[in-house]
């Protein structure tokens, strides 16, 4: 196992041992995962199970049901409900995009496996999403490090590498020349999700030069002083990092005259990993 795997699941072995959560819906019918791009950084995961059973991932507590649009203080709810689990370790669950009229409402002492309401017919363009929330450290982590195993022997897609500064972009993968100067690194990447959705790696590797210059891994998010940020070793701001849809960026990196070696690696949760090596001449 990687290095940074064990590191990670070393950090949540405590909250899993006290608090094993399982899928809330097939985990064959997840649309989109943590960090991809779905009106910003999706915190959670999204399902696209129609007219499905929505569960209990844990025991727990019911400590918040909305219904509607927005919450009092105009905070949106996604699809229309939104339902919060207390679980030990300070852990708490969170579903929204349930139809508002199937909601368990009156649940108290919850569950695992209990059902807390359905998701909407297919045709909708948002499904059911659950989010894992660490009360203790105040920030989301990716489902996936709480949630059982998924099977995945899908490859991730580097789709297109660009260089941009103020002088425009550069497509890498169609050029390997580009003039000496400072830039910053677009990627244009994705995992195939079960559902068979474009959606997001679990880690990001950027290398100059044999030097690794950044690597994020897709496994926290959080907020400080009004700025959302992604990545618990990387505390990347999110705005700076995500461009849309597939894309996000690294740098700005200083590319001298002379022979420059890039390397861009993406790995999914499984370990499943994609490499892409660029040899650039730099004038």
């Amino acid at each position: 196992m990687r290095r940074h795997h064990i590191i990670i699941l070393f950090l949540v072995l405590a909250v899993i041992s006290l608090c094993a959560f399982e899928w809330p819906l097939n985990s064959g019918s997840i649309r989109y995962g943590f960090g991809s791009f779905r009106d910003g950084f999706l915190k959670g995961t999204e399902f696209g199970a129609a007219n499905s059973m929505v569960r209990a991932v844990a025991e727990g507590e019911l400590v918040f049901v909305a219904t509607g649009r927005s919450l009092p203080g105009g905070y949106p709810i996604h699809g229309g409900s939104m339902l919060s689990l207390a679980h030990p370790a300070e852990m708490v669950s969170v579903y929204t995009g349930m139809v508002p009229d199937s909601i368990s409402r009156y649940l108290v002492k919850v569950k695992a496996g209990d059902v807390l309401g359905r998701t909407p017919d297919a045709g909708g363009r948002l499904g059911a999403r659950l989010f894992t929330y660490d009360g203790k450290e105040r920030r989301f982590v990716n489902p996936l490090m709480v949630l059982p195993g998924v099977r995945d022997d899908m490859v991730p897609v580097i789709r297109s590498t660009s260089l941009k500064n103020d002088g425009g972009v550069v497509r890498i993968d169609q050029t390997r020349i580009i003039k000496q100067g400072i830039y910053d690194v677009i990627l244009e990447v994705y995992d195939n999700s079960p559902a068979g959705e474009q959606s997001a790696p679990f880690e990001i590797a950027v290398t100059l030069d044999g030097s690794v210059r950044a690597r994020v891994v897709y496994d926290a998010s959080w907020a400080k002083d009004g700025m959302p940020f992604i990545f618990g070793s990387a505390g990347l701001e999110e705005d700076a990092y995500l461009l849309g849809e597939n894309r996000v960026r690294f740098g700005p990196y200083v590319f001298p005259r002379g022979r420059v070696v890039l390397s861009i690696s993406v790995l999914d949760f499984t370990g499943n990993k994609r490499e892409q090596t660029y040899s650039l001449s730099v004038q």
